[in-house]
Order: C-alpha cells, then sequence, then structure tokens
C-alpha cells in the first residue's frame, strides 16, 4: 500500500511530532512520517473500517476501534499488534485515553460508554449505559471526569459527564445542539467544555453547571463540525468540518483567527502539533495534509507535501460513519456515486 484507500476518520501526532497516524474505512492505521512525506513502514491492519484511534502519552501505543467491534492495542515502532479486546456489540465509534494512560474508554451504536483498565489488557472497570448511540468521548484534564457525547432518542443530542472513579452521572444531560455531537474537548484548566456538531455549529459550555458560555461559534455555516483540536498553549481550537474547511478560534472569546485553511475536499480530523506550528488535516479526499498556522507565518499554502495514495480507477463510497448520517435500525449508510478518478 502507498496509502490509504477508504475515507480518513481520525489523526492525531506521535509526540516529538515528526509523525503523525491515521485510521480509515480501508480498514488500517497508518504512520506517517511528516519530514519526508511518506508512509513510514507497513500498514496496521484490522480488515474492518477503523472509526477511532488514541494515542498513548509515551508514544509508544496505538488503540484503534472500529466495525469490527474491538480494540487492538498496536507498538508504533514494530507495528506489530500488541492486544485485542472484544467488548462492544456494535461498531466502536469513538476511543479516549486518561491523562495518565491508565484508562481508556470507549463507546458506539450500543449505547454504552465502557471505562477499562489498561493494566488489566481491558479489563472493564465501568459499563455505563449512556443513550442509544455514543459519538465522542473525553477525558478531563485531571482525570476526574469523562464527558460524553451521545443521542439518547431520535432527537435528543446531547452532553453528559460521567465521574470516572464510580462511573456515576454527574451532570447532563446537557441539551443545546439539534443534531449529532460528533466532538467534545476540555480546556486546559477543565473550566471550558468544548463541543462540535452537525448541526454546524460549536459550543462552549460551563463543565460544572451545564450552561452554555457565550453564544454558538457559527463559522461553519454551510456543513457540519467533525472535529476540534487545542493548541498546546490552550488559547485557541481548530475545527474541521465538511465545508471543507478548517477553521480557528480564540479559546475564551469564541473569535474567530485569521483565514481558514481549505481543502478541496470534506475534512474528518485535524489535529495540532506538540509544537503548535503545524496542524494535520485528513478527510474524504483520502489524503493527510500538514499545515503552518496563518498566525506563526504570513502564508496560506500548504508547506508540507501532502501525503496521499495511487488512486483507483473508480471509487465506490460505503461509509458506516456516525459522524455524517442518520441511523436507521439496522444500518448506517451515506449514499455518494461512484465517480472516475
Amino acid at each position: 500500500m502507498s496509502g490509504h484507500e477508504g475515507f480518513i476518520f481520525r489523526i492525531a501526532y506521535l509526540p516529538g511530532g515528526e509523525r503523525v497516524v491515521t485510521c480509515s474505512g480501508d480498514g488500517t492505521i497508518i504512520i506517517w512520517d511528516v519530514e519526508k512525506g511518506e508512509q513510514e513502514g507497513t500498514s496496521m491492519v484490522q480488515k474492518d473500517a477503523v472509526y477511532d484511534l488514541a494515542v498513548t502519552r509515551d508514544g509508544k501505543r496505538i488503540l484503534g476501534g472500529g466495525e469490527d467491534k474491538k480494540i487492538r492495542v498496536w507498538d508504533v515502532e514494530t507495528h506489530e499488534q500488541i492486544e485485542e479486546w472484544a467488548s462492544h456489540a456494535g461498531y466502536i465509534w469513538c476511543i479516549a485515553l486518561s491523562p495518565d494512560d491508565q484508562l481508556t474508554a470507549s463507546g458506539g451504536d450500543d449505547g454504552k460508554v465502557e471505562i477499562m483498565e489498561m493494566k488489566e489488557s481491558g479489563g472493564i472497570k465501568h459499563l455505563i449505559d449512556a443513550g442509544s448511540w455514543v459519538t465522542s468521548l473525553c477525558f478531563s484534564p485531571n482525570g476526574e471526569k469523562l464527558a460524553c457525547g451521545a443521542s439518547i432518542g431520535a432527537d435528543a443530542h446531547v452532553i453528559q459527564i460521567y465521574d470516572v472513579e464510580s462511573g456515576q452521572l454527574v451532570l447532563g444531560p446537557i441539551k443545546g445542539h439539534k443534531a449529532w455531537v460528533q466532538c467534545v474537548l476540555w480546556s486546559q484548566d477543565g473550566s471550558q467544555l468544548f463541543s462540535a456538531s452537525s448541526d454546524r455549529t460549536i459550543r462552549c459550555w460551563d463543565p460544572e453547571t451545564g450552561e452554555s458560555i457565550g453564544e454558538p461559534w457559527a463559522g461553519h455555516k454551510d456543513n457540519i463540525v467533525t472535529s476540534l483540536s487545542l493548541s498546546p498553549d490552550g488559547t485557541k481550537v481548530a475545527s474541521a468540518s465538511f465545508d471543507n474547511t478548517i477553521r480557528f478560534w480564540d479559546s475564551r472569546s469564541g473569535d474567530p483567527i485569521d483565514q481558514p485553511l481549505q481543502h478541496d475536499t470534506a475534512v474528518n480530523a485535524v489535529a495540532f502539533s506538540p509544537s503548535g506550528e503545524f496542524v494535520a488535516s485528513a478527510g474524504l479526499d483520502q489524503k493527510v495534509s500538514i499545515w503552518r498556522v496563518p498566525w506563526w507565518h504570513d502564508s496560506q499554502k500548504q508547506v508540507i507535501t501532502t501525503l496521499t495514495y495511487l488512486p483507483t480507477l473508480f471509487l465506490t463510497v460505503f461509509l458506516a460513519c456516525h459522524r455524517h448520517v442518520v441511523p436507521c435500525s439496522t444500518c448506517v449508510i451515506r449514499k455518494s456515486v461512484a465517480q472516475p478518478s
């Protein structure tokens, strides 16, 4: 393989910033060398679509989950599978790691949140019934709480906050979004909780009261907001959207910063580099792109080559992705048209 052959759903930097890792609907996880602009080593193959991943803070392990209903743990250097945890009854949409790497949380279309002990090789600490679908998860900076984006009915898209030690709901459901909560993200000091939604907005919440902080951030006017990333200094939020852009926001005021970065197709994922100088992005064009942030240099052009693959003659997309579709009782499908490459 020269690269992904399916939509890219998640992207993350490895410590140091010289490498990024992606997961895709083609059933693979790939590590990219951003200095060389190429794939590093072999792909990590999970066969079925991989919807989310997480990287341990020491940069030694990658966790991936998706359609096969399992969490697989991979060694970053050897690309070999270390462990396999079979737990969820449905697809795994989201994975989060606690700040100390001791716990992992996962959720999916079975409506369950599983908090597991890493040291116990996937031993379940808590099994939480969060609703009908769990779409996003994030541990608080101190590791004591877990924010969860979920759907608790056909039209109820909410945020719930759980106590990690007891597994009990401590706040919520927080209502405000009118469609799927695609991403939840804590501020560095834990005083704010950001959320991105298919209703085309980003919102900021007080995680102690559940009250909205300010008005919704409505810069992505044409399509859903898929992903958020916080800058290393905590002052800026990057957002990715199906409107083909990455946008930047002041994390306190919610004001837009500089001009958006323009993709040719919808963007599923964005991540700040550890230095804050770059953002990595990926999405429906099946490419990984690295950009210098606008305020770092007075230029909007892409500064590192696009990491891509050799396209096939025809692309027919079957996308079972919680981030961009409306579920039915039997399946999740996003329609698309086969087009010549």
